[in-house]
């Protein structure tokens, strides 16, 4: 099959082409600036440019555009050439910043995906979502749409939420795949790019971070790269008609105390004290660790129960399992790499 592959300079992105591009498949990369594609291991991928002509299978090419863009800042000739090749568009280009003004992640959330649904409207289409588009929700959810009207914790989750919409309302046929918080492969913890939540992981564990609002029934999911892009590509390849919802989760979540606890549990890291929500007022933090963390303080207080039914029958095993020493490892990598820093 023919793919192409939205947001391919990131991390899920270039994941995904990793895997399609060792399955045999050909890929077409669309990038806005960086032309460099790695996978979650960060080897380099050969890529040559998009001419026109079909990639021959196992080859990556680029064409640079803009998803923000009408016709996603692609010309008529290009898009012409790309419909009449492309048999599957896998959408991972997002903007993935909790602190970021609404109107920018709006712009690239919402009007990217529409853009990329209008642009392609022909081939199948795969939208990479987030499973915490459901909001400020607990208990299970289901893999359906989500209703209108929800409370977001913040503008990411809101823009994510309106882009899976508006994506309905354009292509019922659609693909819709929500990874629930990625974290590094299940069996070592790496990952690519220490980024987004790997920063709250830092300003704790290093205790940057001193008090955390938190309840005892407030849980984290936490995903393995590793099954999201098997996910994705699973999706990508069956056969089955749309509109589909897969939530790409760990088959159990996470206590948020117990959390606390494991990063505690390394030698010279450290566990911040725990109180209630509604004593956030008592931090003391300021600078640049209360500004990066504060966004994702609700994480802290929310217990999802995210099904995962679609993907465990797509891939005929359960979820993974995100247990204490699944866990550790992902801790254990931080550290071994150098992005978290034990006191002497």
């Amino acid at each position: 099959m023919h793919f192409l592959v939205t947001g391919a300079a990131g991390l899920i992105g270039g994941a995904v082409v990793k895997q399609l591009v060792a399955n045999g498949h050909s890929v077409v990369a669309l990038v806005r600036d960086s032309t460099e594609i790695r996978g979650n291991c960060g080897t380099l991928i050969q890529t040559s440019e998009f001419e026109g002509k079909e990639p021959s299978a196992g080859e990556v090419c680029i064409v640079k555009g803009d998803v923000g863009k009408h016709n996603c800042g692609l010309i008529h000739q290009t898009i012409l050439a790309l419909s009449a090749r492309v048999d599957c568009v896998i959408h991972c280009a997002a903007l993935v910043k909790f602190e970021a003004e609404y109107k920018d992640l709006y712009a690239v959330n919402v009007v990217g995906t529409r853009n990329v649904a209008r642009t392609f409207p022909k081939a199948r289409l795969v939208h990479v979502s987030t499973a915490y588009s459901c909001g400020i929700t607990d208990g299970e959810i289901a893999e359906r749409p989500h209703c209108d009207g929800g409370r977001f914790a913040n503008g990411y989750e809101r823009s994510k939420a309106l882009a899976e919409r508006e994506l309905l309302k354009l292509r019922p046929d659609a693909v819709i795949a929500r990874p629930s918080i990625v974290v590094g492969e299940h069996e070592n913890g790496r990952i690519r790019d220490f980024d987004n939540i790997y920063r709250v992981f830092k300003f704790i564990a290093e205790g940057r971070i001193k008090t955390i609002p938190t309840t005892a029934q407030a849980t984290f999911n936490f995903v393995p790269i590793d099954h999201v892009v098997e996910g994705i590509v699973a999706l990508a390849l069956t056969d089955r008609e749309g509109p589909i919802v897969a939530q790409l989760a760990a088959r159990t979540a996470i206590p948020a105390q117990r959390f606390l606890q494991l990063i505690e549990g390394i030698p010279g890291l450290s566990c911040p004290q725990i109180v209630k929500p509604s004593g956030a007022e008592q931090f003391s933090e300021t600078g640049m660790a209360q500004r990066l963390v504060r966004p994702y303080w609700s994480y802290f207080a929310r217990s999802p129960q995210f099904a995962t039914k679609v993907m465990d029958t797509l891939l005929g095993r359960p979820s993974p399992e995100m247990d204490d020493a699944a866990f550790l490892r992902q801790i254990q990598y931080c550290v071994d790499a150098g992005f978290i820093q034990p006191r002497a």
